[in-house]
């Protein structure tokens, strides 16, 4: 009897407690660039590249970060290269830097170069890596810490 009762309340509680799933970033494998050029098809976006142990990734998500606040509108797809198994890590990393609303997504590859191969044939893994795409989808890439004058030069000519 004390079990079922138990086991009621350990239920109930589940259901009382607010999903998280939806936080967490979805799967990026070597089919995504391409779902993501039609998804913002005659649209320019962002995509940028970062992942929990880069320190240099930190500073490029806090200037995202400040960017929004101006522009919430702002085109910016985010991609964590590393496992799924770190997903509720990085989920975590975004809500803290307030880049939680972002569309964000995890290699979900288990060979990560199949998904740089996808994205960029040049690209060898270095990071950050952000690409920013014009409304016809030609691709700038930049790897290194992304500067705000860069950020703000593609805002202004792109993002009106």
């Amino acid at each position: 009897m004390i079990a079922r009762r138990l086991l009621v309340f350990f239920l109930a509680m589940c259901l009382a407690m607010p999903s998280r799933a939806a936080d967490l970033p979805r799967p990026f494998d070597a089919a995504t660039p391409a779902a993501l050029a039609r998804d913002f098809a005659g649209k320019p976006y962002i995509l940028a590249f970062w992942s929990l142990e880069c320190v240099h990734c930190q500073g490029e998500l806090r200037l995202f970060a400040r960017q929004l606040k101006t522009r919430p509108d702002l085109p910016l797809v985010l991609v964590a290269a590393d496992s799924p198994e770190l997903a509720p890590a990085i989920a975590a990393r975004l809500a803290e830097v307030g880049l939680d609303p972002v569309a964000h997504w995890a290699f979900a590859d288990p060979l990560p170069e199949r998904v740089r191969f996808a994205v960029d044939r040049k690209w060898r893994g270095e990071l950050p890596r952000t690409y920013f795409f014009d409304a016809a989808h030609r691709a700038k890439a930049i790897t290194g810490e992304l500067r705000e004058a860069q950020l703000s030069a593609w805002v202004a000519e792109n993002h009106k």
